[in-house]
Formats: structure tokens, C-alpha cells, sequence
């Protein structure tokens, strides 16, 4: 046999040697946002989860509002606006009641308030109406007795 079959070589692996030197990791401050900086835009807060108004509480209110001084116009802008301002606001009273944790307390509260004032005007209109009604009906069955009120006013 010969010299070379019976020995296994031995070439050590001699390590690359390069001559860049070491790279010593770059410090960085903290990140910190900068001065008067302005908030992120409605709803970024908490993965987006920001409280919103409720859409119509607001409406609502408004119509509620102004339905009841509109009971005076014979009861038909009364009756017409409060019925909106009810609708409105007892749909969103619904929603609120499904996700409170969804819309805000306060357009909750004005949402309310517009269905009271809706209710309220939409019966202070019809009772108006029924008023007007039975005053007409009144003047057109007993025309004398109208006539001797109408005297009575002068």
C-alpha cells in the first residue's frame, strides 16, 4: 500500500482572515415624538377604537327643540317636526343601547333629549289640532252661538 491510502491527510482549515474590521453596533437615542407635535387625527387612538357621536343625536335635538314654540302654527310644523326629532332620536337611543361603548355618553344624552322634545311636541300638536278641529266643527254646527261669541270679543 502506499503512503497515501493508508493515511488519511490532514489539511488543517486555516480561517479566512479579512481585514475589515469589527462593526460595533450603532447607539440610537430613544424615540421620542417631537415637540408640539399635534395629536393623530379622530379615532388612531387604541388601534382606531375611538368613541363617535351618534349620526342623528344632534338632529335630533335640533328638531325636538323647535317643535315645540312650532305646536303655536296651528299644530302642523309642531307635529311634523316632532315626529322627525322622535324617530331620530329614538334610533339612535337603539344604537347607543347596542354599543354603548361605541358612541359617546354625551350625543347619547342629546339623542334623548330629542326624543322627549319630540314626544312632547308631537302631543302638544295634537292636541292643538283636535283644538282647531273641534273649534271649526263647532263654528260650522252652531253658527248663531259663534256669532254671539264673536260679539261678545268686540
Amino acid at each position: 500500500m502506499s503512503d497515501e491510502q493508508g493515511t488519511p491527510q490532514e489539511n488543517p482549515i486555516e480561517p479566512i482572515k479579512n481585514d475589515i474590521p469589527a462593526v460595533e453596533p450603532l447607539q440610537t437615542p430613544p424615540v421620542t415624538p417631537p415637540p408640539f407635535q399635534q395629536p393623530p387625527p379622530f379615532g388612531q387612538f387604541g388601534n382606531g377604537m375611538g368613541q363617535q357621536n351618534l349620526p342623528n343625536a344632534t338632529a335630533a335635538l335640533v328638531l325636538g327643540i323647535i317643535a315645540i314654540p312650532a305646536c303655536c302654527f296651528y299644530g302642523i310644523f309642531g307635529l311634523i317636526f316632532g315626529i322627525i326629532a322622535w324617530v331620530l332620536g329614538a334610533g339612535d337611543v337603539n344604537k347607543y343601547k347596542l354599543n354603548p361603548a361605541f358612541y359617546t355618553e354625551s350625543s347619547y344624552k342629546n339623542a334623548k333629549a330629542g326624543k322627549i322634545c319630540g314626544m312632547v311636541a308631537t302631543i302638544l300638536s295634537i292636541l292643538t289640532i283636535v283644538f282647531f278641529v273641534l273649534v271649526i266643527v263647532g263654528a260650522i254646527t252652531n253658527p248663531e252661538m259663534y256669532d254671539n261669541f264673536l260679539k261678545g270679543m268686540k
